[in-house]
């Protein structure tokens, strides 16, 4: 079989093609990297989000456990009770109590 010769622009136009599908090639695997490392940063996002939405429901809950603890120590008989035992006070005799208009 006799091999064709290709004339220079024939050579030409099948070495850009090669170039041209080349180029494509790099694009093609450099998109997939950049879809790989976009799916591994939004998952590890994903995950520090969820991280913070857990440390919020603690913080909600010591805010809670707080308050409690708050209404506790100003529920209206322990001060009276603190006011009688360390300040030494006592509740006033009605005869001793007066309306100022």
């Amino acid at each position: 079989m006799k091999q064709k010769s290709l004339s220079f622009d024939e050579r030409k136009a099948n070495k850009e093609n090669i170039l041209m599908i080349m180029a494509l090639l790099v694009l093609i695997v450099l998109s997939a990297l950049a879809v790989i490392y976009s799916t591994y940063k939004s998952r590890q996002l994903f995950s520090a989000l969820q991280q913070e939405y857990r440390h919020e429901v603690q913080l909600e809950e010591r805010w809670g456990r707080l308050l409690l603890e708050q209404s506790t120590w100003a529920s209206h008989v322990r001060v009276e009770q603190l006011a009688m035992s360390e300040l030494k006070m006592k509740v006033p005799q009605p005869s001793s109590i007066r309306v100022v208009p």
